[in-house]
């Protein structure tokens, strides 16, 4: 009977103390060990924020929301990010699965009232046994819906690399890229775009040309083309690259990849410094334009997501690609103020270079339309690494932006390098951001001037070297501040150099003015081995195109001696949409050959006839306005009853001013400057203002 007692009390106590009970909880971040030993069940719906098994065993990683990384939501070094960052660190629940395929399950998956055992081991480690019922976040089938779009854009990383696999973050092997090549066809053919802005491109041609192959191949024959990017050093470099519906869009205006001073010429032929490609686009349907500028800023390399790596060169990258914008549009060398930037800038919504981006008046259309969105996971939690924003005018024709979730909450296992999948998903481990664009009805804008200027003093700018015979080609001389080529000790070299693409559409007059010297070899030879070169139907084969010599009249007289030639375009030239200059250095072999430096390469066009109302390039002779400093003003007199506009070396319009017989300015600092009034331009170099 005594025994019998004890038993009895032994029960009351585990009913009072709730032993053999399943405890009911709701996680917020506290300790699970209260409960250690228990069965719980937690009374909320807990999401799948990470997961991790090997064949020996698995885990999925819980929380009560889906965690975001704190530079999407607050700036660095405030009091919000703190407060978000802190309470990350104990937002999630460990929990070790039992008779539970975890490669089956997404992330961002969310299960109801589960059942599971807290563990001793942690503050929160849980057991969990059997099945269990996981919903929501299904696979897409689909791309998402962006509004009712006449053009559809596609974002997307893809690290894709051929033929090159060792040293690379491609494939390992012939088999495993066959996959890779399958999984990122299927994937993009199953968006539909009519243009595709990719990341992560083995550098050089071939790469481009498989993707177009596979999705001409699954859709039509011809249907896509990349961009001419003249990238032809295959190497292990990575490189942006753009891909286009022939049927829907054209481009033009080519003015290639914008590089970085920080370039070396080696880096820039080899193609290290193509990570960002600016071109311009014409919709065939409606003849209107826009400007797209894909990118791939520095990575994170070197720490996790949540730390400054490398800050300072992704915001140095941001601002080197603003001011090239900037000035191309002060330029006017598109004609048209649709821009849109696009890539994996490696930063998250809050961080400093797409603040910057911002702070430029580009809106950033991903916050605009799917702000609760990601398109990339790392330590459970989700971030935006690539990005769209929109200059103002382009931001009114976006019809909706959505990330599409192929990848990031995908298992790494459907990934080409593991198994055998041949799906689309996991082709890639950021997901694809898709636009939807309708471009509105605008005017041509042919009532500006164009002007372009390449000083060759910092980098090779918006030209191309193609090299066609030989070792030397076309670099940057940063010592000498120019272009150079030489085929010294090389043999014989043919080499060319592209300017930009010109659209002389509204145009009825157009200069080019550049300066050049040349040394060795013989003076009287030098003409039959470097020559200028124009075609208005150039477009990316130098063989497809036809090529007419403009004469150089000025050149040195001995070696090293500048000189500085100005060269009206012919008028056959003006009012085609696509005009191209080239220097051509050609020399059958090393012996006796020249050297040949260019710098300070002018273009400019107007839509009027020299002599009448618009910017003119600049004279030679005497202008009939007078130039004067005085108490460090600038003071112009005698002005023709027109607008004045003044321009600084880059081309950037510094002031404007309507009719006056005078014009007193402060100009910013001393420098060089272009004044343009009734048809005249003279170029003047201020030394005495502060």
């Amino acid at each position: 009977m005594k025994r019998k007692y004890m038993l009895l009390w032994f029960i009351f106590l585990l009913s009072a103390t709730g032993w053999g009970q399943v405890a009911h909880v709701v996680f917020n971040g506290q300790s699970l060990q209260p409960y250690a030993g228990q069965t719980v069940v937690f009374d909320q719906t807990l999401h799948v924020v990470g997961r991790y098994y090997t064949d020996s065993y698995s885990y999925l990683y819980l929380s009560y929301e889906r965690l975001r990384q704190p530079e999407e939501c607050a700036v660095q070094g405030t009091a919000a990010y703190d407060s978000i960052a802190a309470s990350h660190t104990t937002a999630v629940i460990s929990a070790r699965c039992y008779n539970l395929d975890v490669s089956t399950i997404r992330l961002g998956a969310t299960i109801e009232q589960l059942q599971a055992v807290v563990l001793s081991t942690g503050d929160r480690n849980i057991r969990i046994d059997g099945p269990q019922s996981f919903e929501n976040n299904e696979r897409p089938m689909q791309r998402p819906d962006v509004g009712n779009a006449r053009l559809v854009i596609c974002e997307s990383n893809l690290e894709y690399y051929c033929p090159v696999w060792d040293g690379t973050y491609g494939a390992g092997s012939d088999e495993e890229f066959e996959r890779q090549h399958l999984k990122t066809v299927k994937a993009l053919a199953n968006i539909d775009a009519d243009l595709y802005a990719l990341e992560e491109l083995q550098q050089g041609r071939e790469a481009l040309d498989q993707l177009v192959e596979g999705l001409n191949a699954c859709t039509a024959p011809g249907r896509y083309a990349a961009v001419e990017d003249f990238d032809s050093v295959t190497s292990t470099y990575i490189k942006v690259g753009l891909i286009y519906r022939t049927d829907k869009l054209r481009p033009m205006l080519h003015l290639g990849h914008p590089y970085h001073p920080g370039a070396s010429s080696y880096l820039m032929q080899a193609g290290d410094y193509k990570r960002e490609l600016v071109q311009c686009f014409e919709e065939l349907a409606t003849g209107e334009r826009f400007v797209v500028c894909v990118n791939h800023f520095k990575s994170k390399s070197g720490g996790d997501s949540t730390n400054n790596y490398y800050n300072e060169t992704r915001v140095s990258e941001a601002q080197y690609l603003l001011d090239f914008l900037e000035t191309e549009q002060n330029n006017n060398y598109y004609g048209d103020a649709d821009v849109l930037i696009l890539g994996d800038l490696n930063c998250g919504t809050m961080e400093e270079p797409v603040r910057l981006i911002e702070e430029y008046g580009y809106e950033n259309l991903i916050s605009r339309y799917a702000p609760e969105g990601y398109s990339y996971t790392f330590n459970d939690e989700v971030e935006y690494l690539d990005h769209a924003l929109a200059s103002a005018t382009l931001a009114e024709q976006i019809t909706g932006v959505a990330p599409y979730h192929l990848n990031a909450d995908e298992p790494y296992q459907l990934h080409y390098n593991y198994g055998d999948d041949t799906t689309m998903y996991r082709y890639s481990d950021h997901d694809p951001i898709i636009i939807g664009l309708t471009l509105d009805s605008e005017p041509a804008e042919c009532c500006d001037t164009l002007h372009y200027f390449e000083s060759f003093a910092q980098s090779m700018g918006c030209f191309e070297p193609v090299n066609v015979v030989g070792d030397s080609y076309w670099f940057g001389y940063s010592n000498y501040q120019c272009a150079y080529m030489s085929a010294y000790n090389a043999g014989a070299n043919t080499d060319w150099l592209m300017s930009p693409t010109f659209d002389l559409t509204h145009m009825q007059s157009a200069t080019l003015t550049f300066v050049h010297t040349l040394g060795y070899g013989t003076p009287a030879a030098w003409p039959s081995a470097c020559k200028l070169l124009i075609s208005k139907d150039y477009h990316g084969d130098l063989n497809d195109a036809t090529w007419a010599q403009l004469p150089i009249a000025n050149w040195p007289a001995s070696n090293w001696n500048w000189q500085t030639n100005t060269i009206t375009i012919p008028s056959s030239y003006l009012g085609q949409p696509a005009v191209t200059l080239a220097f051509l250095y050609d020399v059958p072999t090393d012996n006796n050959c020249p050297t040949w430096e260019i710098k300070n390469v002018s273009f400019n066009a107007g839509p009027t006839p020299s002599g009448t109302n618009g910017v003119q390039s600049p004279t030679t002779g005497d202008t009939p306005f007078r130039v004067r400093v005085s108490n460090g003003e600038l003071f112009i007199d005698n002005l023709a009853p027109y607008e004045t506009v003044i321009y600084d070396i880059s081309g950037r319009v510094v002031a404007r001013h309507d009719s006056a017989s005078q014009w007193v300015i402060s100009l910013p600092s001393s420098g060089t400057y272009i004044i343009n009034n009734g048809g005249y331009s003279q170029k003047i170099v201020i030394t005495n203002l502060k």
